[in-house]
């Protein structure tokens, strides 16, 4: 009897950095080889050096993806959404179903597929075993990545036929988009989801809530992402001044990410604590718009993710103000490197934050109590201290990468082994 080869997944993401899905996608994929698992990866993007990764190989390559994204974009806009930005139809595919199983793998791993990644009609073709992480909601609504939760949301009623808005149309291209998912998604998949949050949306909604979800948060180093001393002054930060860190590579101006909440908690602080320095990870100068009452330092963009950990290290507090979000990574990355993390209680916030154990959880959107959790943790440096080593102590208990991947292993091999051969 020979001895079995390891299992050989292929997780499918847009890119391999860039946005937090894919630097989550890629982070997986390397826990899972660190971990022994013959990993590879397909993608659109290609952002890392990691010669594990592919992307699909044809002829004008860069000229065929601006023809995807673009094509990808033009329902939604000539629907009129408001915010087309935010929305896929999944209509264009830069890799086949076909391709996808003829590359061999034990399992696809599929993770966020929109800007013409993968169609909607060739995720429904794939005949590998498949797992599917979602990182946000686009899987169960009618194409928006992130909608309301409210108990009259589509998503959680179903979509019915309803008067479109551009050029006098009468086109929902929403409910085109989740007839389309319909349609071509005959086959449950195993769903994992990196928070509770998404997993109890995901079984509240008209299309997928019967098929198996199961909650695996993302993997992160966290020999990288841990404390150290010095950061400051490896930064040229100044000694002695409380230091507030907001991470956020997307605009500043995306509401879903509550930059306007936080500088309003700011302000407030401001009048009781003028020495409090907000210091932005990911932009490099201020909006036209930004508040010169609070004083701001801009560290722009950080690529190398050993810099980035310094920057948390910086920080007594780093706030992740999103009025709504999965599990986003500028939270587990700033408590795995012992900073206290505050934020409100939505979405996947509660995962990553333990109530005046790890951080502070204020109630959505209070920007006074928002103000408050900040102050809370600067007021008082043992109490600091204890809870950037609760926070520590929680990432390295569920985000550690040998553990999540170990939980993405055992479940591949079920998944797996419940298929029959192609």
């Amino acid at each position: 009897m020979g001895v079995p080869r390891p299992l050989r997944p292929l997780l499918l993401s847009h890119s391999d950095g860039g946005g937090g899905a894919g630097r989550a996608a890629h982070r997986l994929h390397r826990a899972l080889r660190t971990g022994g698992i013959d990993s590879r990866m397909l993608v659109d993007f290609v952002d890392t050096d990691d010669p594990d990764v592919q992307r699909p190989q044809q002829v004008a390559v860069n000229l065929r993806r601006r023809l995807r994204i673009g094509a990808d974009q033009i329902p939604a806009v000539f629907a009129g959404l408001p915010e087309p930005q935010g929305f896929s139809p999944g209509i264009a595919s830069a890799v086949s179903a076909r391709s996808v199983d003829a590359m061999g793998a034990d399992i696809v791993n599929v993770h966020w597929t929109n800007f013409g990644f993968l169609s909607i009609a060739d995720l429904g073709r794939i005949r590998t075993p498949m797992v599917w992480t979602l990182h946000d909601m686009w899987a169960f609504t009618g194409g928006r990545m992130y909608d309301e939760e409210g108990p009259q949301a589509r998503w959680r009623r179903g979509y019915v036929e309803q008067a479109g808005s551009a050029a006098g149309q009468r086109w929902d291209v929403e409910t085109w988009v989740q007839q389309r998912k319909r349609t071509h998604w005959t086959t449950p998949h195993m769903i994992v989801t990196p928070s509770r949050w998404l997993a109890r949306l995901a079984s509240q909604s008209a299309l997928v809530h019967d098929w198996p979800v199961t909650v695996i948060p993302n993997a992160l180093d966290t020999e990288v992402f841990a404390p150290r001393p010095g950061a400051r002054q490896r930064l040229g930060l100044p000694e002695g001044r409380p230091i507030v860190m907001l991470a956020l590579a997307s605009d500043l101006a995306d509401a879903r990410k509550g930059t306007d909440l936080l500088l309003a908690a700011m302000s407030q602080l401001a009048t009781e604590r003028p020495d409090v320095e907000l210091v932005v990870v990911g932009h490099a100068a201020p909006p036209p718009d930004w508040p010169t009452t609070i004083r701001t330092r801009w560290l722009g963009r950080i690529a190398d993710d050993s810099l980035l950990a310094d920057a948390y290290r910086a920080a007594d507090v780093a706030v992740v103000p999103s009025r709504q979000d999965n599990l986003p990574q500028t939270g587990t990355e700033a408590a795995a490197c012992g900073t206290p993390v505050v934020a409100f209680e939505i979405g996947g916030m509660p995962d990553i934050i333990e109530h005046e154990r790890s951080g502070y959880l204020a109630r959505p959107f209070d920007t006074t109590d928002l103000a408050h959790g900040i102050g809370w943790v600067l007021d008082e440096p043992d109490r600091a201290a204890a809870l950037g080593r609760a926070a520590r102590a929680h990432a390295e208990r569920r985000w550690a990468q040998a553990n999540v991947a170990a939980e993405y292993a055992r479940l591949f091999a079920s998944v797996k082994d419940a298929q029959p051969p192609l």
